[in-house]
């Protein structure tokens, strides 16, 4: 879609036209700028309370300069991660100089407190971080410690996995070198509370080697730990219940400790599920051959005997058909039927990489077979796994299931996203977003008046300078992360709108608006269409010119709108019920019969018109509207254009778009005797076909014989010239993309291109080694240039192909 274009650039000579479309080399590094995700947040656990997810892990390639730390002390090194999915912040936070990671996370009072390790020089201690919760925020200093960050040094291998916090105490369980511990702090200063052990502290000595991995403080007082230990050669399940005083309670297990072995190899625990009848559920993986790991699940009764009701031997070893199956997280619910389903996420690794695992298990330990039980496919070509889950979430009318799970998605552009999904639904997510099976170029460009630059990219929104480098002030370091993006708009104000969705739960989609940090603005809200929820919305455009947003409406199934519709918004989210002379929408073209998306390509709004086109068995009809949604009476007859249509296998329709005197142009991809063209069709202010325009009111373009021309973005300059996009394929020549502009005549504009033919080409510019493989969109700026959008591959040692999206721009 085209961006009004301020009136001052109609007035600006032809001279400013006259830009020959070869590279600045001066726009970001060099001559081009990936925009992959410079900020990589990796999952490692959840709390959720108060209605909120407050996540926690750590992230890659951020630096933290803020005081009282020296510029670049902890570039690139690995910080403690936080988002609150309620407000939407986040904070990435280094604490030991030589990187740190946040393993469990706990919310009390308006705080969270993270847990994990830090590395300060060469030693790995324990570390915890205390924030405001929500705002991501370090408190006012001296409240938690001096900087609201407590380091705790027992050996050169220390490390937090779990936390929990009561009556204003901070447990923490981990390791201390080769022994399990628990040390306690009080939560008012941040130091060990030398009334627990008169120390602040216990080590547990379990097997040669443990570590704690679950801590939960129960009801009483007393402490439930388990972990991993090893017996001597191996590892096994372990675990405790232990006194308010942290010694063993003596009731439980064999003098409070209980070791579980599945198959006589190695054993890990990862997490633990207390029952509300005092049972408990242990959940990890088991070692069954030397080349098969199982997910494995451990039901004991609360004497820490094993409960022989669950599989008749309190013990579940579950192939899920890889070499590899690992729990991370295990929980258990009554469902709608008052039957107790028990929920296992982790990963499955058939090759080098993980893939999600999700099963559900009845009481008695057997699987659930319903499709619904365990069924979510890869997400990419790289690692995906679940690390958590929580119950209750969804919004209200979601159909998603009781619990909704979190996890990490890993690929090369988007490595470590938090990502969530709806249980029960049937979910198959391809890999058509992540590297190298489907490589994707950049999805969207738009330039503001004081020329900053937006990219939207894998779903995600960057910022970018007017020179080409990242914005860092803008979301977190230059990139909104929090929610996928699929399509966005610039408002007055800097802000922005977007229609965002939250990742594997296609019904959580809904529109935002940004402010010019790249912060969701709270207290704003659409409204809902009439018998529609604005959860349908495909895509919003503003018009500076009646300062309103179009939003496009795709239909569900409950709806008797027609399929799909535009309606337009007031700047503050109300409808404008005097659009389309007060029926309020414009009925437009959909992608199916039923619960249509939008079909972007057969609709344009610009600053002075709506245009529609739609193609029946014999016939294509373009209508043409104002932007009041009033049809323009002297185009066609009262707004409508019927011209002789045959359809044909080889036409692909691609796009109508309208220059800014209001002609029509259909750009359609056809193929003949092998060949792939592009076609541009022109029809004049008053809807007939400009015979002037190219030959017979048709410009045809193809790259020769045996070759395809692909269309991928059309853009109008004020002038009226336009700009295609896309990439040209040919026997014998690598695969490379292209702009070509034309003029209003319909041929090539050859004072564009450095070989003066109206082309521009990298690869045949003399720049062979860094040519766009696709040119996939283009935005304009106010003085007229372009910013191009696209991604090359590139062969690597052993020929592994990589596939680098960048932004360039023309001069």
């Amino acid at each position: 879609m085209k961006k009004y274009l301020n009136t001052l650039l109609f007035t600006l000579p032809l001279l400013a036209f006259s830009q020959q479309g070869i590279l600045d080399s001066n726009f970001g590094l060099g001559e081009y700028n990936y925009v992959e995700n410079e900020f990589k947040s990796i999952l490692s656990a959840i709390n959720y309370d108060n209605d909120t997810l407050y996540i926690a892990g750590y992230s890659v390639g951020k630096t933290d300069n803020s005081p009282p730390f020296p510029e670049d002390m902890f570039s690139n090194k690995d910080s403690f991660f936080f988002y609150n999915s309620a407000s939407h912040k986040t904070l990435s936070i280094p604490v030991g100089d030589n990187g740190s990671r946040a393993n469990s996370i706990k919310h009390y009072g308006s705080n969270v407190y993270l847990a994990g390790y830090a590395n300060d020089k060469n030693n790995k201690n324990i570390a915890i971080v205390k924030l405001v919760a929500k705002n991501a925020t370090l408190p006012v200093l001296g409240t938690f410690s001096r900087d609201n960050k407590v380091i705790t040094d027992f050996t050169n291998d220390d490390a937090a996995n779990a936390i929990d916090i009561k009556d204003n105490k901070i447990w923490i369980g981990g390791r201390a070198g080769d022994k399990s511990v628990i040390v306690r702090y009080n939560i008012s200063d941040g130091y060990t509370d030398k009334t627990f052990n008169q120390k602040g502290f216990v080590f547990y000595t379990i097997g040669t080697k443990s570590e704690i991995k679950t801590l939960k403080i129960l009801s009483d007082n007393k402490i439930m730990i388990s972990g991993t230990a090893k017996n001597g050669s191996n590892t096994d399940f372990f675990i405790a219940k232990l006194n308010a005083d942290g010694s063993y309670d003596n009731t439980f297990g064999i003098n409070g400790i209980k070791t579980i072995d599945f198959y006589g190899q190695n054993d890990q625990l990862n997490s633990i599920k207390i029952l509300d009848n005092g049972k408990v559920l242990l959940a990890g993986y088991c070692t069954k051959t030397a080349t098969n790991i199982d997910a494995a699940i451990v039901r004991l009764n609360a004497d820490g005997s094993l409960d022989t009701s669950f599989n008749g031997t309190g013990k579940v070893s579950f192939d899920a058909g890889t070499k590899e199956d690992v729990i991370n997280y295990i929980d258990v619910k009554i469902n709608n039927y008052n039957e107790e389903t028990i929920y296992a996420l982790g990963y499955k690794k058939s090759t080098s990489y993980k893939d999600v695992f999700y099963q559900q298990f009845y009481t008695d330990g057997n699987p659930n077979p319903h499709p619904y039980a365990g069924v979510i496919h890869n997400i990419s070509f790289y690692d995906d796994y679940l690390v958590a889950g929580a119950f209750g979430i969804l919004p209200l009318g979601n159909s998603g299931g009781e619990i909704t799970m979190l996890g990490n998605r890993f690929c090369r552009e988007t490595t470590g996203r938090y990502i969530q999904f709806g249980s029960t639904q049937n979910i198959s997510v391809s890999p058509s977003t992540c590297g190298q099976a489907n490589p994707r170029s950049v999805s969207d460009v738009k330039i503001r008046q004081d020329g900053k630059i937006y990219v939207l990219y894998q779903k995600q929104l960057k910022r970018y300078l007017n020179n080409g480098i990242l914005d860092t002030s803008f979301g977190n370091n230059g990139t909104f992360t929090d929610i996928d993006i699929s399509r966005f708009d610039l408002l007055p104000n800097n802000r922005i709108v977007a229609n965002v969705t939250r990742p594997g739960t296609a019904t959580q989609s809904y529109n935002i608006m940004l402010n010019d940090s790249g912060m969701i603005i709270y207290n704003f809200e659409f409204k809902d269409f009439q018998g529609a929820n604005q959860m349908y919305i495909n895509g919003m455009n503003y018009s500076a010119v009646k300062n309103k947003i179009y939003a496009y409406y795709s239909t569900p199934y409950s709806t008797q709108l027609p399929n799909p519709l535009l309606c337009r918004y007031n700047l503050d989210g109300s409808i404008d019920t005097s659009f389309a002379n007060n029926n309020q929408y414009l009925p437009i073209i959909g992608s199916s019969s039923s619960s249509a998306d939008v079909d972007f390509t057969k609709i344009d709004l610009t600053s002075q018109r709506i245009v529609t086109v739609d193609f029946t068995t014999d016939k294509k009809i373009i209508k043409l509207y104002d932007l009041e949604g009033i049809p323009v009476m002297n185009f066609g007859n009262n707004g409508i254009v019927e011209v002789s249509y045959t359809p044909s296998n080889g036409n692909l329709f691609k796009k109508i778009v309208l220059d800014n005197t209001n002609n029509v142009y259909l750009i359609t991809e056809k193929t003949e005797n092998f060949t792939q063209r592009i076609e541009i069709e022109k029809y004049n202010s008053s809807g007939v076909l400009d015979v002037t325009y190219g030959s017979n009111g048709t410009f045809s373009y193809s790259y020769g014989t045996d070759s395809d021309v692909y269309f991928f973005d059309v853009k109008v300059q004020s002038d009226d010239k336009i700009l295609i996009s896309g990439k040209r394929t040919k026997q014998g020549i690598s695969d490379h993309g292209f702009v070509f502009r034309l003029n209003g005549t319909g041929s090539f504009d050859t004072t564009f291109g450095a070989q003066n033919n109206g082309f521009f080409s990298d690869m045949e510019d003399n720049n062979p080694n860094d040519f766009f493989e696709i040119v996939g969109r283009m935005g304009l700026t106010s003085d007229n240039k372009i910013i191009i959008g696209g991604f090359n591959k590139t062969r690597g040692p052993g020929s592994t192909i990589t596939y680098n999206a960048k932004i360039k721009k023309l001069n």
